[in-house]
Formats: structure tokens, sequence, C-alpha cells
């Protein structure tokens, strides 16, 4: 009955954006070894694989100094992609356990009230994962129509044929495979364009997971604001300091806002685990890949076709960073839950004992639950601030050797 109902969460409507996408990155922790290791492996392939003819092409001394831009900005997003899907598989057991909290949480909830604020901020951590699908999709519908676009305007403005055009030029990445380039020219596009679908699932899927991890948690700590908050409520002047645990029900509900605190912070370091590497790495590539992206967009502005390319990239990044930090500041902010909550409560209508529980929690809160970039920067808005002007700098820095 238990394995049903825990079967029963995942297959909510709540989570249907992400089982698809991390069962089909192969991250799914439900699913066997074999299943996940084919479907990580055929991912990790394609997002990977496109960072060698990207490498030789960097190499041709041949190349202009805007296309080394181009090709650096999109090895680096090729890197970052990749190296988030194998800390995802190297944190397997973390994210199983992660997974179990969650489930452990919802057979948890006793009231429908509870369950509608939980049900509330997972179905919050769908819609982001959504939102941010969609601003993914853009930079990549880009990268595969784009050359197509600037074929036609060849055509059209230049009035030549395609086979005029370099066939390198139709690619989505700055690629080089040699004189095979023409001879399998289609074959080289299809893995192009799967390497593009392949960094879409994947960063969907691995930052589909942060959002719902982290509403969960604060969902958590709203339910136990929620809690804090009636305890007291219906006693009245005349209470007794003295009561007995078993006929104290505020004392009981304290010891459940305890517990559930205490699990919650547990949760919230788990998730501050998986995801403090990879938001280092993240962190510094954002700030790279911004730079490179400005400089093409002042290279190029008096060449509107090559402007849209690096700016939906640019804009693509920027939101991926902002939603990063933005979390991070949900679960900075709703840390303090429970303190406000006992402080709005009438802790002053409830026993000795209650009274204990409740200060023990408050003690807790004293340290904010936080996700850091490698337990350097902690995620916030107004680190992220930090960051935006450390982008500048080192745009203006790249600017200056132009």
């Amino acid at each position: 009955m238990m394995t049903t109902q825990r079967r029963s969460i995942w297959e909510t409507h709540c989570y249907a954006i992400l089982r698809l996408y991390m069962t089909l990155v192969g991250i799914w922790p439900y699913h066997t070894i074999g299943t996940k290791c084919l479907r990580f492996v055929t991912t990790f392939t394609f997002s990977f694989s496109i960072l060698i003819p990207q490498v030789l092409y960097l190499l041709n001394g041949s190349i202009g100094i805007d296309d080394i831009f181009e090709c650096v900005a999109s090895m680096a997003i090729t890197i970052l992609l990749s190296f988030k899907l194998v800390l995802m598989m190297i944190n397997d057991k973390k994210i199983k356990a992660c997974f179990k909290r969650i489930e452990e949480d919802w057979l948890s909830l006793n009231t429908d009230t509870e369950k509608a604020i939980l049900r509330q901020y997972t179905e919050y951590g769908q819609y982001l994962t959504k939102f941010y699908a969609i601003i993914m999709l853009v930079p990549a519908l880009s990268h595969i129509l784009r050359p197509f676009i600037m074929t036609l305007l060849k055509n059209d403005i230049e009035n030549i044929t395609k086979s005029w055009i370099p066939g390198a030029s139709k690619l989505p990445y700055r690629v080089e495979y040699g004189e095979k380039l023409n001879q399998h020219f289609y074959l080289i596009m299809l893995h192009c364009c799967l390497a593009v679908f392949a960094h879409l699932i994947a960063t969907v899927a691995v930052n589909g997971f942060y959002y719902t991890a982290i509403q969960h948690a604060c969902g958590m700590f709203s339910i136990i604001g929620h809690m804090l908050e009636n305890i007291g409520k219906n006693d009245d002047a005349n209470f007794h300091l003295e009561v007995k645990k078993v006929k104290d029900d505020n004392y009981n509900m304290a010891l459940n806002c305890l517990r559930r605190h205490l699990r919650v912070l547990e949760f919230a370091k788990l998730i501050e685990s998986i995801f403090t590497n990879m938001f280092l790495l993240s962190v510094n590539m954002y700030m790279l890949v911004g730079s490179l992206c400005g400089i093409q967009v002042i290279m190029n502005l008096n060449n509107s076709g090559n402007i849209a390319a690096p700016l939906t990239v640019y804009f693509a990044q920027l939101a991926h960073l902002f939603l990063q930090f933005w979390q991070g500041q949900f679960l900075l902010s709703f840390s303090d839950v429970p303190y406000e909550s006992i402080c709005r409560g009438r802790w002053y209508c409830t026993s000795r004992k209650c009274k204990k529980i409740l200060l023990l929690i408050m003690s807790r809160t004293m340290l904010p639950c936080k996700i850091t970039a490698g337990k350097i920067m902690t995620l916030s808005i107004e680190s992220f601030s930090a960051v935006l002007k450390t982008s500048i700098s080192y745009f203006t820095v790249l600017r200056s050797f132009q």
C-alpha cells in the first residue's frame, strides 16, 4: 500500500514535466540501471561529441576573430551542459535520497490544508520548469534555423545559388570536418541538430529538478509556519504552564514542527551538496559566454543578421542564471518563515515545555538555509547583481583587445 502511494505521487501532473525530461536524459531515479545508462550515454554522446569538431575548427588558423568568439561561446555551453549531466549521474544516490524525502514529506501530511500548500509550491516548480524550457527553446531553434534563414537571405540579396554557399555556413555550430563536410553534409547536420536538442533536454532536466527541490523545501517551510501560527490559537488566558505531555496538544504540535524543520534543513543541505560545484562552473561560464556574446554584438552592429544569435544566447544565459539565483533567494527567505510564524503566533498561551521547543526551532533558524556556488558565493539576488557587474567588467577588458 505504501509503495503504491509513493508511485502515485510521481504520476501526478505536478511532476509530469520533470519526469519526462529526467527520463529522456537517464537520470530519473526509478528506472533500472540499464535503462538509465542507455539513455544517459546516448544523451551525453550527442551533447559532448560536438566538442571535437568545434575544437578542430578553433585550431584552424584561417578563421576570424568573430568566428573564434562564437566558437568559444558554444564550446563553453557544451562543456557546461555535459559537466552537469556527469555530476547528476555521480550524485545519483543523493538524487534518490531527495526523491525519497519528497515522498516521505507528502505521506506525512495530515490535513487537506497542508496538502494544498505543498501542492501549490510543487505546481509552481513545474511552472518554472515549463517557463525555463520555453526560454531555452528560443536559442536552440535560433541555432538550427539561423543557417537556413541566412542562406535564403543570401540567395535573395546576392542572387546566387545555394551550391555556391560554403557548407559550414549552413550548420548550427562552427565545426570542422575537413573534406568530409560536403560528402556527408546531411549526416553532419543531423549530428549538430541532435547536439542542440541534447543540450536543451539536459539543461531543462537538471534545472527542473533544482526548481522542484527548492520549491518543495519552501513548501515544507510554509507548512511548518502554518502549524506554528496555530499553536495556542484555541487556548484562553487561563491555560496552565505545567501540562502533561499526553494532554498538551500544543507541545505535540511544536514537537512535530521541530522534527519537520530538522528534516527540511537536512533536505536543503542535500540540495546544496548536489548543485554547489555545478553552480560554480555555471557562474564562471556565464561570465565568459556573456562577455563573448557582448563582443559579438558590438562587432556586428552593422550586420543585423549576425546579432540575433549572440543576443538570444546572452538573454537565455541571463535568464538561466537569474532563475538559479532567484531560487536560492527563495530558500533564504523561506528559511525564516518558522521564526516569523512563532513571533506571530500565541506562544505566550503555551506550556513551559512547549516554549522550550519553540525556542529550539527559533535557534535553528538563526543560520538560514542557502545554496552556494562552490561554497564561495551564496546564491541570492544580491550576489546575482555582483555577477552581472563582474561580467560587464570582463566584457570591457575583452573589448579593449578588439
